[in-house]
Order: C-alpha cells, then sequence, then structure tokens
C-alpha cells in the first residue's frame, strides 16, 4: 500500500514536512506523540540531495541522522497553551507502540563448571597459583565454558545507553 502525501504533506491527518524544509527548533514526535525529538540543527547540502539532522534527544546514537532532503518527517505543530492541557486531560491512558531501540547492557554473571585441562605442575602445586596460573591463561580453559548451560547466577546487570533508532 503507497501512502501519497496530500499538498500539505500530511499523512492520515499528521502534518508532514520535508526533510530540507526542518529548522533549528523543530520537532519530530516519535511513539504517536509520547515523545518528541527536538532539531538542534539542520544543515542541507543541496549537491548530495540530503539533510543532517542534530537531534535531541539523539534519536540513533552520537552524530547526525541523514536523509533523504526529499524525504517526509512527521512534524510537530505547536498547540495554543490551553488547548494542550485540555488534550492532556483526556489522553489519561499511556497508549503502548512498537518501536526499535538500540540497548547496550553489562552483565556481570557468576559460572560454574569442570573441565580437564592440561596445565604445568607447578600452577597446581597450590589453590593460589592454580588461581594466579588460570586467570594469567585464560586460553587454557575458556573453550570449555558454556554460556548456556554453565550460568548459575547473574549478579549485576547495567543499562549502559538506550536510544530510538529511527527508521527512514
Amino acid at each position: 500500500m503507497s501512502h501519497v502525501p496530500n499538498p500539505d504533506y500530511s499523512f492520515a491527518g499528521a502534518p508532514a514536512a520535508r526533510a530540507a524544509d526542518l529548522k533549528a527548533g523543530g520537532q519530530i514526535p516519535l511513539l504517536g506523540g509520547a515523545a518528541v525529538l527536538t532539531v538542534l540543527e539542520a544543515v542541507h547540502d543541496t549537491a548530495s540531495g540530503s539533510t543532517l539532522l542534530h537531534l535531541d534527544p539523539p534519536a540513533s546514537g552520537p552524530g547526525p541522522v541523514q536523509l533523504p532532503s526529499t524525504a517526509l518527517v512527521n512534524v510537530h505543530r505547536l498547540q495554543p497553551e490551553a488547548e494542550a492541557e485540555q488534550d492532556a486531560d483526556e489522553d489519561t491512558e499511556d497508549e503502548e507502540v512498537t518501536v526499535t531501540v538500540a540497548l547496550t547492557v553489562t552483565e556481570e554473571v557468576t559460572y560454574a563448571f569442570e573441565a580437564e585441562l592440561e596445565l604445568l605442575a607447578s600452577a597446581v602445586a597450590d589453590p593460589e597459583a592454580l588461581r594466579d596460573y588460570l586467570a594469567e591463561n585464560e586460553d587454557v580453559w575458556l573453550d570449555h565454558l558454556d554460556p548456556l548451560t554453565h550460568c548459575i547466577s547473574v549478579d549485576e546487570r547495567s543499562l549502559d545507553d538506550a536510544s530510538l533508532v529511527l527508521a527512514v
């Protein structure tokens, strides 16, 4: 199904503009209006026919988003304050939307497993020497670690970064 824009570049009642027409201070709604990206800078390159958008918050990681200058982008038209407050009062239910998000997660996990290893006799002389040797020589035991069956606990998990991935 192809979407043909109206003369004012709107789709299904949502106002839109060509990427080449965006300017600093413009707003791009996401998630059905639940979030808004603000255009910090729009650099139009007529030679390549593209527009670089620096957005706040960044939409897909560090750096600008590059769009063809003719690409249509839904835009947010500011409402008078009284009208916006009335709309907010009417929208009491938070609606769910499906988006693509880039996540970076760090986990600290504990693995417990046994492995038959060929080691130097001096490395097994005492528990501290064994631990030190294995810590310095991961290649001796790492192939025996199966993260799917040996993980006994996730000790710590932190979300390091999350950003929306914009589809063009």
